[in-house]
């Protein structure tokens, strides 16, 4: 007789919650930090313009509905990365923000921009000299999308990547085929792992096979989890994702789904930018004077320095150096110094409240009407305006 009594006051629960505000399933993997930015967002929004009481299951990508009689769940927003889940979603019949690939059928209202991810982590390897790619996944939906899209970027730019996604099996046996292929690979190599997981998985199989990182392999994961970067060794570079935009934007979809409002159209949201460590601090360049030049665009990117003080640096003449930088590096030297100042600069409007002034000068443009036009022509909005956009969702 207990467990009935159990059941009738699970029930009466459940009817006395149906009388508060709506409940909203969040079910993202709180064991990592692309679902806990996500949550975060999700939390901002709900915080600034609604009111919703919300389902939240500790764990990782195997989330799950709890059952109807104890929850009523009104509406839902995750990473839904099993057929099981995507069923009893379906049956329930509520308003659904799914965020990235997967077994739901409807549609992706917001999601990462694939695409720019993998050209951030494409450019970040080929700066640094490397002509051989190669992609390590683990067979996930948005692992395998990551794959393509990195492959048809290093295809499109003529070049070929090895890739490596094994079905799934033990843990060990995968590591040693990691490994074994991982050690079988034409040297040296940038490689693309799709999260950071499976990019401190590549360091450790780099390890056992005597493969040295970042000298032979340089290695760059996604999420920019700082904890799995910095236990990494070497500490592991890595692609950092706006995750409370993901968040504010799918709360802010599904919050006009409940209220019978489609939008108009789905949402990419871009990454913020590279964070470089140890694992890609290399110039994987043979030709001296090119990889010379890199490295001092590197250390003095954040000074007001030009082409001409490069060519003293490097002392060759101005055609010489552009014509053997864009041979390898794929862009002049002149455009690859604003290319850098524009991505540090973008990635400061986020993560700092630094005033513009402080910014112009600490990624060397020359002044803040210079820094305007750049981020015009380059991304067409203002400083102020790409910072109000993208500081917005996680305050």
């Amino acid at each position: 007789m207990k467990p009935q009594g159990n059941r009738a006051a699970a029930k009466v629960t459940a009817r006395k919650r149906r009388q508060g505000p709506p409940v909203v399933a969040i079910l993202m993997e709180t064991s990592r930090s692309f679902g806990r930015g996500v949550i975060r967002g999700i939390s901002n929004y709900a915080r600034a313009h609604t009111t919703w009481n919300f389902y939240i299951q500790p764990g990782d990508f195997e989330q799950r509905l709890p059952p109807s009689d104890i929850w009523t769940i009104d509406a839902a927003i995750g990473r839904i990365a099993n057929a099981a889940l995507a069923n009893e979603l379906q049956k329930r019949n509520i308003p659904v923000v799914c965020l990235e690939p997967g077994p739901y059928p409807g549609p992706r209202w917001v999601t990462n921009n694939t695409r720019e991810l993998c050209r951030l982590a494409f450019e970040h390897l080929r700066q640094r000299g490397f002509k051989r790619f190669a992609f390590y996944g683990t067979g996930t939906y948005w692992g395998n999308a990551r794959g393509q899209h990195f492959g048809q970027l290093v295809q499109e730019a003529g070049l070929s990547c090895e890739v490596f996604a094994p079905a799934h099996q033990p843990q060990h046996d995968a590591q040693l085929q990691l490994a074994a292929w991982l050690d079988k690979l034409a040297k040296p190599v940038g490689l693309f792992a799709q999260d950071d997981l499976s990019g401190r998985e590549a360091i450790d199989a780099c390890r056992y096979a005597g493969v040295a990182v970042p000298q032979d392999v340089a290695v760059i994961g996604v999420d920019n989890d700082e904890l799995v970067c910095d236990i990494s060794l070497p500490s592991l570079s890595s692609v950092e994702l706006n995750c409370p935009r993901i968040g504010y934007e799918a709360a802010r979809i599904l919050d006009g789904l409940m209220h019978n409002k489609e939008p108009e159209s789905p949402v990419q949201v871009d990454p913020i930018g590279v964070v470089a460590r140890h694992s890609t601090d290399i110039v994987g360049v043979e030709d001296p004077v090119v990889a010379d030049a890199i490295r001092f665009i590197r250390e003095r990117v954040n000074k007001p320095i030009s082409v001409e003080d490069i060519l003293d640096h490097v002392c060759v003449s101005r055609r010489t150096l552009e014509m053997r930088f864009e041979k390898i590096v794929g862009r002049p030297p002149h455009e690859e110094l604003q290319r850098i100042r524009l991505q540090r600069a973008r990635e400061m409007l986020i993560n700092t409240d630094l005033k513009l002034t402080t910014i112009v000068r600490q990624v060397g443009f020359s002044s803040i009407q210079y820094m305007h036009r750049i981020f015009k022509r380059e991304l067409g909005i203002t400083p102020v305006e790409f910072r109000r956009k993208n500081r917005a969702y996680g305050a």
